[in-house]
């Protein structure tokens, strides 16, 4: 599938690009779309920032919302994960002696904003240690249920992990909080172009993430869906001209002067996926993320989550014996772009993530590499 990384992609010649969960990667075809749309809109930004734009953000709008299978009238685009997840944070009712719970696989940032919000609040937030390698569901809610002996407000899920790749058991989860009296939170930044989201079957009372990740879109594009009865209380986190209005894709339609490009070109993006969905390269991708993993556990790594739990083209790794420094310097030399980081205990993790322009070569450097750097 080599050939797609300079067709379809803007990629450096030679270049092994197995990250792009981290910051997502645009085609070139969403490239000129965006192109195009900049130059319209600067043909006479008064219309096309003014009375266009919520029109045009709404059409878009239903369009990802269909290809993702959400409520339209529930659906709306935000700046990104971050904006998405504040807005939820900032809206909902949390009282002293309310309990939040947040496992420490999630995104750090996200992490931070429900700490900021529970020392305001003088609610209680308790992080829950997540056991690496995760082998099951009943693991998991073992270490839930030794962890909140009590009842739960909010409990702040991830679809799936950004460093450790686990693909969580939300229904269990949403189960598990339900029991509680809580309410579940997913961050379904790894979700949307990677698997098939459903926040209704799933039991969530609201869904924050991106497209920019998973779909070739331009970045930032985010995305917010919520349950009924939270439709009138989520607020953005920018108090802006439309931070009030009635209508959910306008009140996150103009968060002060932005660039609107990313979210208008999201249906360019959308029809170039449906299209390598529709050819079986995102199943081959799926096929090359299994090769990764057979050949990184066969040099020593450890994988973070059983088959089960694991994500379907992107996975996590325990390297034993180096550092994240030592890591990031081999593969930085070597042209390989994955990401390297700390996990939840101080672990040196390794993610890589398939793409419709990477081939088994690309898998192979990447084991080669970290099997040079792992102690013998």
């Amino acid at each position: 599938m080599k050939r797609f990384a300079y067709v379809d992609f803007a990629l450096e010649a030679g270049l092994v690009q197995l990250n792009h969960p981290s910051y997502g990667l645009t085609s070139r075809h969403v490239l000129n779309a965006a192109e195009s749309e900049r130059y319209r809109i600067e043909s006479d930004p008064t219309i096309h920032l003014g009375s266009e734009l919520t029109d045009g953000l709404r059409s878009r709008t239903f369009r990802t919302a269909e290809m993702l299978g959400l409520d339209a009238s529930r659906t709306t685009f935000c700046t990104n994960a971050t904006s998405g997840a504040a807005a939820l944070i900032g809206s909902l009712p949390l009282a002293a002696g309310d309990t939040v719970v947040i496992l420490d696989a999630e995104y750090s940032s996200i992490i931070r904003a429900w700490a900021t919000a529970c020392q305001r609040a003088s609610a209680h937030l308790v992080e829950v240690p997540v056991p690496l390698p995760l082998q099951s569901s009943d693991q998991l809610l073992t270490a839930l249920n030794s962890a909140v002996p009590g009842s739960v407000t909010y409990m702040q899920l991830s679809v799936i992990s950004s460093s450790a790749a686990l693909r969580l058991p939300i229904e269990d989860i949403a189960r598990w909080v339900r029991e509680r009296g809580g309410q579940l939170i997913l961050d379904a930044a790894h979700a949307p172009g990677h698997i098939p989201v459903a926040p209704d079957a799933w039991g969530a009372a609201a869904m924050f993430g991106t497209l920019h990740k998973w779909l070739p879109t331009l970045r930032p594009v985010g995305l917010l869906w919520l349950t009924g009865d939270l439709v009138d209380r989520i607020r953005p986190a920018e108090v802006s001209l439309t931070w009030d209005s009635p209508d959910l894709v306008e009140r996150f339609s103009w968060p002060g002067t932005f660039d609107p490009v990313p979210r208008l070109t999201a249906t360019s993006a959308i029809d170039q996926w449906e299209q390598w969905q529709d050819a079986g390269l995102l199943a081959e991708c799926g096929r090359l993320a299994d090769l990764g993993s057979e050949l990184l556990t066969e040099i020593g790594a450890q994988p973070t989550a059983s088959t089960e739990l694991s994500a379907p083209r992107m996975r996590a790794f325990v390297l034993s014996g180096v550092t994240v420094a030592e890591i990031k310097a081999v593969l930085r030399e070597a042209g390989i772009r994955a990401w390297v980081g700390p996990g939840p205990q101080g672990e040196c993790l390794l993610r890589f993530a398939t793409h419709i322009y990477n081939d088994q070569h690309d898998l192979e450097a990447l084991a080669g590499r970290i099997k040079e750097a792992l102690p013998r």
